[in-house]
């Protein structure tokens, strides 16, 4: 985005220069972000709700995320936080922005039981020749960014909350309460949210029926078969999602956890 296209932004959303907290869910496909984003965008003091793409390396990032947002979405009144979330090591989240005094932020990630299968069968339907359509990617991705949210966690004096991804659905209440609770939020978060302009749309989250029924259906998790649960690549995820979640719920200023 250009200068002059970020000033044409700002003199037609005036709205954009009054001051917002920016708040950030890091977690990785496929673990409930896009119904998290949906109960987060749903509250009245926060703007956003699908994931943005973009990496955020200074404070002129922050502001170009509002630009961005502003292009089609409006800004709430008297709304509090612009809402993003990362899922891709490539989307870099700068040391800068995570100690910074307006930034706010949430951490989750999914037993890779449940998560590899899902980004499988999720790339198999849309693009069946792309690599995360095999498990031995899927399970690459899936390691490599659950190392890179151990190294966000653990920078000196980062506060953050942790909850494990699949308690927004068995544990929806106590979750949503500590969230609420976390970001000084004037009422609690919602079990129920709105259908917004990008809900189902393929790159903006989960394009599934799922998402389109408004509200958590509330379940407890299954054990699902796993074909690959003997392969090395499989059995190094779950090593890698055991270590990573002890030391994200260590680190974190408080944790909801199944």
């Amino acid at each position: 985005m250009s200068y002059s296209q970020a000033l044409r932004s700002i003199i037609a959303t005036p709205s954009l220069l009054s001051s917002k907290k920016h708040l950030f869910l890091l977690s990785h496909m496929r673990a409930n972000t896009s119904l998290m984003g949906h109960l987060l965008g749903s509250h009245k003091q926060i703007n956003g709700y699908y994931e943005m793409h973009i990496g955020y390396y200074s404070l002129k990032s922050l502001m170009r995320q509002k630009i961005l947002y502003s292009q089609e979405h409006s800004i709430k009144q008297n709304s509090v936080y612009m809402f993003d979330k990362v899922l891709h090591n490539e989307h870099h989240i700068s040391e800068r922005i995570q100690k910074h005094p307006k930034s706010h932020f949430l951490i989750s990630i999914r037993a890779p039981e449940f998560t590899i299968p899902s980004i499988v069968s999720l790339y198999q339907k849309i693009n069946p020749s792309h690599e995360f359509a095999t498990p031995e990617f899927a399970a690459a991705y899936y390691c490599q960014r659950l190392e890179l949210l151990a190294d966000i966690a653990s920078v000196k004096n980062f506060n953050y909350l942790y909850f494990d991804a699949d308690a927004i659905k068995s544990k929806p209440t106590l979750t949503l309460q500590r969230i609420s609770q976390f970001l000084g939020l004037e009422t609690t978060l919602s079990t129920k949210y709105e259908k917004m302009h990008n809900t189902g749309r393929e790159k903006a989250g989960d394009s599934s029926s799922s998402l389109l029924k408004g509200e958590i259906i509330q379940s407890e998790l299954m054990p699902v078969p796993v074909p690959y649960a003997e392969s090395q690549y499989f059995k190094h995820c779950q090593n890698t999602y055991n270590s990573v979640r002890i030391l994200l719920d260590s680190k974190a200023q408080q944790s909801v956890l199944l």
